[in-house]
């Protein structure tokens, strides 16, 4: 297992955000868990690169509505 940080930057991440792009993080395999900074406009995801690959969690993030800075 080989877990790495991401960090991804959303455009517009607010409080209401958080559910929906926490429930698409979740549904990649290999994600650990999920951070989030409404001040930096970023949410932090560890996952474990044998699984998943950081583009699985950016289309996630896109799939929920959400735009990818």
């Amino acid at each position: 297992m080989r877990t790495i940080t991401a960090i991804i930057s959303v455009e517009k991440l607010t409080a209401n955000a958080i559910a929906p792009l926490t429930a698409a993080l979740k549904q990649v395999p290999g994600v650990q868990s999920i951070d989030f900074s409404l001040e930096r406009s970023v949410a932090v995801v560890e996952f474990d690169g044998g699984e998943a690959k950081v583009d699985d969690l950016l289309r996630a993030v896109q799939q929920a509505g959400y735009q990818v800075l």
